[in-house]
């Protein structure tokens, strides 16, 4: 009987020092986007790319450079000389060229995105935010009114 309750007592102070050293961080990145090609009879499409490198994570330690996704909050820029903007927020997990999935968001907005939550969070994951506006009838360049930015939340447990 004594030995169970040994047991029983290691194996409780084991699961509750490990959720102990759960820590959640938090990582900006932010970036002017690229003026947009609009051309008169397709449109344009403009995409801000947002990285998680090695040198983002030299401050964290070691054991916590890695973990899962609990929210992404975005600063959406728009094009306000365009027409019809639809704008999506697409994951990418690391290194892969092809999304996981995209979100929709509201141009000019700010606001946060779970659906990728429990992703796993580590060097080299992508965040784009996509732009992408009607054809218009002319030719022109859309300048964009403001700066994007991309927050990485995640957990290490």
């Amino acid at each position: 009987m004594k030995k169970m309750s040994i047991t029983a007592f290691l194996m409780s102070s084991l699961v509750l020092s490990t959720q102990a050293f759960a820590a959640d961080f938090s990582i900006t990145k932010e970036k002017q986007p690229s003026r947009m090609l609009v051309l008169s009879s397709a449109g344009g499409l403009s995409s801000s790319l947002f990285s998680i490198l090695h040198g983002d994570l030299r401050d964290i330690p070691l054991e916590s450079k890695t973990g899962k996704i609990t929210g992404i909050n975005y600063k959406s820029a728009n094009y306000p000389d365009s027409f019809g903007e639809i704008v999506e927020l697409c994951f990418y997990r690391a290194y892969n060229n092809n999304p996981v999935k995209c979100e929709p968001i509201v141009p000019n907005s700010t606001g946060e995105v779970t659906v990728f939550n429990g992703e796993s969070f580590k060097p080299g994951i992508q965040v784009s935010i996509v732009h992408r506006v009607e054809a218009t009838g002319t030719f022109h360049y859309s300048t964009p009114n403001r700066i994007e930015s991309i927050t990485f939340n995640y957990t290490t447990n």
